[in-house]
């Protein structure tokens, strides 16, 4: 009797692991293939707003499990957002690196602009295998930017790796990203966006402090200096391509053509009471709006710094 419940449950334990056995082979050959990838960025050699392109060196690897994908699958990955100079520096079991160097594109955000960030990515996907087949994952250990990494105008600001999903349609791809994210020096782009239109426009409201008799020589300085902002504001933006949008440096000069709106009004009105021979009250015209100006601006600016801080 024992005998014969002996040889029961043996038979019950190979008949069940024949039926399993298969399922979770079958399990693990679907299991899709795991590619780690990481990236050492050398350098942003150059940023071209204009061109909506950038320049990058860096290095990047594979490791894999050659048991599971051969080294020529492994090669068979695509850059999505640009076509660089491939340098191959390692090609063996289970490892590949090669040297990148080359220009990418993205499309830039300038809402902020002149005081805005830039993330720059790269991004490779298979050619061929989509996510049943293959998944890449970050290597966050290894992957880093080089300490003497650096981009003229710019300072580095922080630097990333990660993987996404991509779908084409019924097909779905996984996705490595490597990002760095570069800022733009606040004092320096105060000096070089915003110093030089206060000066214009303080030269303008010099104005208020001529005297209501000398009108043509309020507006000849006024129509002047509207001059020279609206030549800094094309000069402000030659740097980036057309937007359909305002950039922050649009909204800023909106502002300062308000300013100059008010001056010229202002100094039209002035000109009116002077031509009439009234000009003690042409002079309290012009000592009413010398009052409301500090206001004016002081709106402007918190109007502006506002939006700057909820963009």
């Amino acid at each position: 009797m024992k005998k014969a419940c002996v040889l029961l449950v043996t038979l019950f334990l190979i008949v069940t692991f024949s039926i399993m056995a298969p399922v979770a082979k079958a399990q693990t050959q679907n299991d899709p293939t795991e590619v780690k990838v990481g990236v050492w960025l050398i350098n942003v050699e150059k940023v071209d707003l204009a061109a909506s392109t950038f320049k990058l060196d860096f290095y990047i690897w594979f490791k894999f499990d050659p048991d599971k994908i051969s080294l020529q699958e492994v090669k068979e990955f695509e850059f999505v957002n640009g076509a660089p100079t491939r340098y191959e520096v390692t090609a063996e079991k289970g490892y590949l690196e090669y040297r990148i160097k080359g220009d990418f594109f993205k499309t830039f955000d300038f809402t902020k602009y002149p005081f805005e960030n830039q993330k720059l990515n790269l991004q490779i996907e298979h050619k061929n295998l989509d996510t049943t087949k293959l998944v890449y994952v970050p290597d966050e250990e290894e992957s880093n930017i080089d300490s003497e990494a650096n981009v003229a105008g710019w300072s580095i600001s922080s630097f990333e790796v990660g993987t996404v999903t991509h779908s084409y349609g019924d097909e779905s791809f996984s996705r490595f990203v490597s990002s760095v994210v570069l800022q733009r020096p606040l004092f320096s782009s105060i000096f070089k966006s915003v110093m030089p239109i206060a000066v214009i426009t303080t030269i303008a409201l010099l104005a208020f402090f001529v005297s209501p008799k000398n009108f043509a020589q309020r507006i000849g300085l006024g129509v002047t200096t509207l001059l020279s902002a609206t030549a800094f504001h094309l000069s402000l933006l030659n740097g980036i391509p057309p937007t359909g949008y305002l950039t922050f440096a649009d909204k800023m000069m909106i502002f300062v053509y308000i300013i100059f709106l008010y001056n010229l009004s202002v100094s039209v009105l002035i000109m009116r009471y002077v031509d009439l021979k009234k000009d003690e009250a042409a002079e309290k015209i012009n000592m009413k709006a010398l009052k409301i100006l500090p206001f004016l601006i002081l709106c402007g600016v918190a109007v502006l710094s506002l939006n700057q801080l909820l963009l």
